[in-house]
């Protein structure tokens, strides 16, 4: 009953303290801001894009109804009685355009064949960088060599044409590798974005405490492990908020081209494999304790946020180191350079995640990999409450010699 009633009076303290730093964070304006800069960004492209597709620098190659339009074919590639060509010779047509009596005017000289060169003419006002009247004469001598051309060969030379690529696997079965990679893949891309979202935040969420000289007083309401593991969940529930606001736009922008053709290929790709999905799900929620872990401890064993920004730095270089040598995990069979990242503890949940959304990681690696960051993620939290327990009031950094004997 006892035993009980402790563990109620536990789970409360880091309840209190998870909701006491959620709160103080998610109502700073900076948060909101750093929060929201990156959605704006993507909107603002997506409409820029948007509008754009219908501006004036769209490239349409057909003239508009309101421009005048003269052709003199020299080489005898339209045929004479075309939309737009006239008898006059090139003097005669640039002054139609100097007389104002045509907007535009194209001369295709006799060696076209040889030279590849059209001449356009058309009077302008200030300085015209995007115009697009190339287009209006390349559609028209496209649309007549299209038309003594076989249907066939204008889709061969056009590449208006599809090729189903049906991957299978040693035992010959059709393959989905990339469909089933997907969702994996962004396991891999939260934790990528967590990183560096929330890097700091993890850091700064303990060093602060030491930094404003009231890290004595916290530890005398709670225990260190109470406010760790607290400061953890409450990081961890502004990364999802975070994660959340930078998804929403995206997923607006898809359900708005929903029938894109790019859009529904996408998701008719997609293959739910349970198993890898459940497998790289635990490698990411692993791998974020591990580096919310050394992230705190970094911050336990300095005494100024500015000091620890300089520490930090090498774990996430060990993290990423991966992202150097990606090549070597794309290949069927592993090498010794991607056993060592797998199984290096800094480089681990990032090669792990990758090996398993890949498929490359076999049955006995996914279960040593497990092991690994599991014993890894609760190792960092564990020593990361003993050095902030022993070093609360310490105001320098720890020398690396004296911090096992302050630790144990």
């Amino acid at each position: 009953m006892h035993k009980k009633t402790d563990a109620n009076r536990n789970r409360s303290r880091t309840f209190i303290v998870a909701k006491f730093e959620f709160l103080r964070q998610i109502k700073k304006p900076a948060f909101w801001a750093a929060t929201l800069l990156i959605p704006i960004f993507l909107v603002g492209m997506f409409l820029i894009g948007f509008f754009s597709e219908r501006g004036d620098l769209s490239g349409d190659v057909t003239p508009d109804t309101d421009t005048s339009i003269a052709i003199t074919d020299e080489a005898g590639i339209l045929p004479a009685d075309a939309q737009f060509v006239i008898d006059g010779d090139r003097e005669q047509g640039i002054e139609m355009v100097k007389n104002h009596e045509i907007d535009l005017y194209f001369y295709i000289p006799a060696d076209f064949a040889s030279t590849n060169r059209i001449e356009s003419y058309h009077i302008v006002e200030g300085l015209d960088i995007f115009n697009t009247d190339k287009n209006i004469i390349k559609g028209i001598l496209t649309q007549y060599a299209i038309q003594k051309i076989d249907p066939v060969d204008v889709t061969i030379l056009t590449g208006s044409f599809e090729v189903a690529d049906n991957q299978l696997t040693a035992n010959g079965e059709l393959s989905n590798a990339l469909g089933e990679a997907i969702i994996p893949l962004i396991f891999l891309v939260t934790f990528f974005v967590l990183i560096c979202l929330f890097g700091n935040r993890f850091l700064l969420s303990v060093v602060e405490e030491k930094e404003n000289r009231i890290s004595e007083m916290v530890l005398t309401s709670v225990s260190a492990k109470h406010l760790i593991v607290g400061k953890i969940i409450a990081m961890l529930s502004l990364g999802l908020v975070q994660i959340l606001t930078l998804v929403l736009p995206i997923v607006i922008i898809l359900f708005i081209y929903r029938d894109n053709e790019i859009v529904t290929s996408i998701f008719s790709m997609i293959e739910i494999d349970p198993a890898s999905i459940i497998l790289s799900f635990v490698f990411f929620i692993f791998s974020v304790l591990i580096f919310a872990g050394l992230c705190m401890f970094i911050g336990a064993i300095t005494p100024t946020a500015r000091d620890a920004s300089q520490y930090v730095a090498p774990v996430i270089i060990g993290i990423f180191c991966p992202l150097y040598f990606v090549q070597s995990f794309l290949a069927a069979e592993p090498s010794f350079l991607t056993e060592f990242f797998t199984f290096f503890p800094l480089s681990a949940p990032f090669s792990l995640m990758l090996r398993s959304a890949l498929g490359t990681l076999s049955l006995p690696e996914a279960i040593i990999g497990l092991v690994e960051l599991g014993t890894l993620a609760i190792s960092s939290i564990w020593l990361t409450v003993r050095t902030f327990e022993r070093n609360a009031i310490n105001f320098e950094i720890v020398k690396p010699k004296f911090l096992w004997k302050k630790i144990f």
